[in-house]
């Protein structure tokens, strides 16, 4: 499979029409407190954090892309500690590099490892015949639906290189999402207790769920940019009762913005821009920040 260049949504950021903030914006200054999950780290930290690069691969069958990270992250951990401790924070030492990895997904549901052999035959049995995969995972989270319309992350980072405990990367994720929504006008938020990146009490816009193994990161986010919502009325999103799944573009429509874009194509700049806000760390295209882990890629898809 041929991987889009990543240069090519650079060109798409223009035509994205630009909105009042209602969400505070995420601030990457320092602070002296190293313990608040705000991402903030010192000003020494901040200059020596990687350069990451992203990659959108289009739309990729779900378990051909839980393959493709199953294999980058057993490499990228092979090649990490297969050096000496002292030498494991030197970027030279390395040619695999940490990656945001883009894309979409055919119909599927997938659940998560705590719901493992748990949906009944029958249950499974009904989601195929409504044209969906079942696939079972070793990420965080319950069961929720990827699709067309659905721009999903897949962040391949080693926390150590990034200053980041598992609990704050969680939560730099949340922030992406939340300032992605902010250029729209979108106010996002999280909810203590329900994961995921809300709009309001009862309606998420994105789901997370993510492996962290050796502090390399596996899995990640998926954000309602157009995705058609009959799919999500045929499960318990992420296993709670009385809350719903909602997308961009129908947020856009109750906010009197109907002709707003909010396709895959005009969402991705954004969401790119915003990470890069949020984790403090420049994002080139892959291709030119690693061309090993973008072969590596190519040649699994």
């Amino acid at each position: 499979m041929a991987i889009t260049s990543s240069r090519n949504f650079g060109r798409i950021l223009s035509r994205v029409p630009s909105y009042p903030t209602t969400y505070r914006a995420y601030s990457a200054a320092t602070t002296t407190s190293t313990n608040d999950c705000t991402l903030s780290r010192t000003a020494e930290q901040l200059s020596q954090l990687p350069t990451i690069g992203y990659v959108y691969l289009g739309e990729v069958p779900y378990r051909k892309a839980l393959e493709m990270q199953k294999q980058l992250c057993r490499r990228r951990i092979d090649e990490i500690y297969a050096l000496p401790q002292a030498a494991r924070a030197d970027l030279s030492r390395r040619q695999f590099s940490d990656t945001l990895i883009l894309l979409q997904h055919p119909p599927v549901y997938t659940n998560g490892r705590r719901n493992h052999g748990k949906l009944q035959p029958g249950e499974i049995e009904r989601l195929h015949a409504l044209g969906c995969d079942y696939v079972e995972t070793n990420r965080g989270g319950e069961i929720t639906f990827h699709g067309p319309g659905q721009l999903v992350g897949y962040p391949n980072m080693y926390l150590k290189d990034h200053f980041l405990a598992t609990k704050c990367y969680v939560k730099g994720l949340e922030y992406t999402i939340a300032e992605t929504c902010a250029h729209f006008g979108i106010e996002a938020n999280t909810i203590p207790g329900f994961p995921g990146v809300w709009t309001s009490p009862t309606q998420k816009v994105a789901a997370l769920g993510t492996h962290v193994q050796r502090y390399v990161t596996s899995h990640g986010f998926a954000l309602n940019c157009t995705t058609d919502m009959k799919w999500f009325r045929e499960i318990i999103p992420c296993g709670l009762e009385g809350k719903t799944a909602i997308s961009l573009q129908t947020l856009m429509e109750q906010h009197g913005k109907p002709s707003c874009d909010t396709s895959v194509d005009a969402v991705l700049p954004i969401l790119r821009q915003s990470f890069a806000k949020v984790f403090g760390c420049n994002v080139k295209p892959l291709e030119d920040v690693s061309p090993t882990t973008f072969r590596f890629i190519q040649e699994l898809l």
